[in-house]
């Protein structure tokens, strides 16, 4: 095992050791049966419970509804991804390899759960499940100074190294996430651009985001 995936197994250690067990099983539980297929708006307090081998009544001593916990379960996959992208910002990884991370981690995502697909049922889902969840999300602000803060030193490293010239943090997760989006259209489109290598798409994601950048 590589240095790089030792420090990155390290992170996500530390990460999940801020998680009681139980809480930690059931959110893991909620994950699986998403990247499965299921709906929203048909998954069960008992069934996620039984997935994660507690009693029902234990999720109730964590959360007050499913709604909470499918929220819980969504911030505790983003903030592994966030707490790796964080761990190389601080250890002063370059710009390159800094994004090339995010789209390895992109990748991972795209392929356990099927694409877009679970932006899309949660997008799509008109049940109230459907409505309490993008409720829930709504209400999670905290996660954006902390995100502000880290785009910042990302830029910081960025410009210390001459690869930009912008500061404007909304511009930088604009340029980073649209050219984010289009990576991940094309990993759930590969079929249909199999003349498009996939180390030339990543490269491309690279040079377009540090041309809209400067």
């Amino acid at each position: 095992m590589g240095t790089g995936n030792r420090e990155k197994d390290y992170v996500l250690q530390e990460l999940e050791k801020q998680y009681p067990p139980k809480v930690k099983a059931m959110y893991e539980a909620v994950l699986e049966l998403f990247a499965s297929g299921r709906e929203l708006g048909t998954l069960k307090v008992s069934e996620i419970t039984a997935k994660a081998g507690i009693g029902k009544g234990t999720a109730y001593e964590y959360f007050s509804t499913k709604e909470e916990m499918i929220v819980g379960a969504i911030r505790y996959e983003a903030s592994k991804h966030i707490a790796i992208i964080a761990e190389l910002i601080e250890k002063g990884q370059s710009f390159q390899e800094i994004i090339f991370q995010g789209l390895d981690m992109l990748e991972a995502t795209t392929k356990k759960y099927n694409g877009f697909a679970l932006l899309e049922k949660i997008l799509s889902d008109r049940t109230i499940t459907g409505k309490g969840l993008l409720a829930g999300l709504e209400k999670q602000k905290e996660g954006c100074a902390f995100a502000k803060s880290m785009t910042v030193k990302l830029l910081e490293l960025a410009a210390d190294r001459g690869l930009v010239q912008e500061r404007n943090v909304y511009k930088v997760w604009s340029a980073i996430l649209s050219q984010f989006a289009v990576y991940a259209f094309f990993l759930a489109n590969r079929e249909f651009m199999m003349e498009v290598d996939q180390e030339e798409a990543r490269q491309s994601v690279y040079k377009n985001i540090i041309k809209l950048l400067n």
